[in-house]
């Protein structure tokens, strides 16, 4: 004996079940374009300058930053370990820093070089450690 059921209100009824846990996925794929976005957005709340490529020091400084945070939100996805990240931002920032204020003292380009810097330290540990280049890496 078979028992199979085929009533309308059996088939809605998984439906109805099923439909709610979709919106638990939907979100979690736009959520990680709106945090890059909300989170690019804060670093930038005290920031006066908007990014012009061929503008002023500070108006392309604020492109650089920009896309810094780029390449970080990508590292972020990469590690996928938040306090990895977090820790790696800020010593990356402390190291950078450290060598061109050595370099530039107060001068209006530090900050463009101190950018420059951390770019070129996660292209490095991307280069290096994360595509396997180095083989002694990680």
């Amino acid at each position: 004996m078979k028992f199979i059921t085929r009533c309308g209100t059996c088939k809605s009824m998984k439906s109805l079940f099923l439909t709610p846990f979709l919106f638990f996925f939907i979100p979690s794929i736009k959520a990680d374009v709106h945090n890059f976005e909300s989170w690019n957005k804060k670093q930038f709340e005290n920031y006066p300058f908007e990014c012009v490529e061929d503008g002023a020091t500070p108006e392309y400084t604020r492109c650089y930053a920009e896309k810094l945070n780029k390449y970080d939100w990508e590292l972020r996805k990469e590690f996928n370990d938040d306090e990895l990240w977090k820790e790696w931002r800020n010593v990356r920032g402390k190291v950078c820093y450290h060598y061109k204020n050595k370099h530039f003292g107060q001068g209006t380009i530090k900050p463009l070089m101190t950018l420059s810097c951390e770019m070129r330290l996660n292209t490095e540990v991307k280069r290096y450690c994360l595509n396997g280049e180095d083989k002694k890496c990680g």
